[in-house]
């Protein structure tokens, strides 16, 4: 069994790669627990995983973006209690990341903290949010402004969730691992052999190669977080390509998942630096023709997604926003991030038509 160990000041925990669902005993093994599944995960595998556990120690929950909410907390407060849930109860959740989201938020907040571990199921939760330490909900119209900082103490990654993940929601795990790709050392002296690997990638054949791809998406992410774990300066830079996709999302009523909206999102903020002359525009289009652009296909984009006023509200309402500007994160000549907070509207306005055009 393959291991990382994740540092953080709340709770150093482990990130264990596995190889099929043998650690589904170690889990069975845990004295006091209850399993939180996601709906669609308890379907897919009710007879391989969930049939091991008894009935009185499952409960299954229907999330989306709409129910990641207080509300859905307060559900599965009365049901843990219902339950007689105590201080030394593990949660285990299997879920995609807004179920991460939610019973984390739980986990943290349940006698001021439980102890919980989570098995990620989407391509986008392995590589990416799994290690986040971050809970998020969202409220009213505001996306993840309520939240807080408690890692699980274990995660399992197993690659053979990926096998019944339907494509659109595959594709947004690309999307994000092809952020991380962007986010190494040289991304441009790399960039042939990045683009291989993410055509490789999205044939989903090669269950070893997978693995090795969330490793190093895992690894760049950690980089980022070390030393920064409460998002108050470089892990900043994670956001690379968020601020316009979480806008996109919101627009789209999520019908842009969230790994296709940072990829346009990227697009957007490498079109700002093409104007800003911080990046050459050859090596823009290229990365748009070859990595960026054929990774967006697998989603209907309506021209409403695109609203100026509409994404503009949204992004006034993002939860780092500072300052009456808009902030974002751009690349400079050697591809290093920065994160700017003086994007006015009208520039806005005007790299968006121009990503219109790139995109259609």
């Amino acid at each position: 069994m393959d291991k990382l160990i994740i540092r953080s000041r709340i709770r150093d925990f482990s990130v264990e790669f596995v190889d099929g669902f043998s650690f589904v005993d170690e889990l069975l093994d845990i004295k006091n627990y209850i399993v939180i599944v996601g709906q669609t995960t308890y379907k897919h595998y009710k007879n391989i995983i969930f049939s091991h556990f008894p009935k009185d120690r499952l409960i299954i929950i229907k999330l989306n973006e709409q129910r990641k909410t207080l509300n859905t907390v307060m559900k599965i407060y009365k049901k843990l209690l219902g339950l007689s849930a105590k201080k030394n109860l593990t949660m285990i959740s299997f879920g995609g990341g807004i179920n991460q989201d939610v019973t984390g938020f739980v986990a943290s907040t349940l006698y001021r903290g439980i102890n919980w571990v989570y098995v990620p199921t989407t391509l986008l939760a392995m590589a990416d949010s799994a290690i986040g330490l971050k809970t998020s909900l969202n409220h009213e119209s505001y996306k993840n402004v309520l939240g807080t900082f408690y890692p699980p103490s274990k995660i399992f990654i197993c690659a053979d969730f990926l096998k019944t993940l339907k494509k659109i929601d595959y594709m947004s795990g690309v999307g994000e691992i092809i952020k991380f790709m962007l986010m190494r050392k040289d991304p441009i002296k790399n960039l042939d052999g990045t683009i291989k690997k993410i055509e490789k990638l999205k044939l989903n054949n090669d269950k070893k190669f997978v693995i090795n791809i969330i490793k190093e998406s895992i690894e760049i992410k950690k980089s980022y977080m070390e030393g920064d774990e409460f998002d108050l300066g470089r892990r900043n830079l994670l956001n690379y390509g968020h601020e316009l996709g979480h806008a996109l999302e919101a627009t789209s009523n999520f019908k842009v998942p969230h790994g296709i909206g940072v990829i346009i999102g990227i697009i957007f903020a490498n079109l700002v630096s093409v104007q800003r002359g911080w990046i050459d525009e050859k090596i823009n289009e290229k990365i748009n023709k070859f990595l960026l652009l054929p990774n967006i296909k697998t989603v209907k984009l309506k021209s409403e997604y695109f609203d100026f006023k509409a994404l503009l509200e949204k992004i006034k309402k993002d939860k780092k926003r500072i300052s009456d500007k808009l902030p974002l994160v751009l690349p400079r000549s050697d591809f290093e991030l920065i994160k700017i907070t003086d994007l006015d509207f009208n520039e806005f306005k005007k790299t968006l038509q121009k990503l219109i055009q790139v995109i259609k």
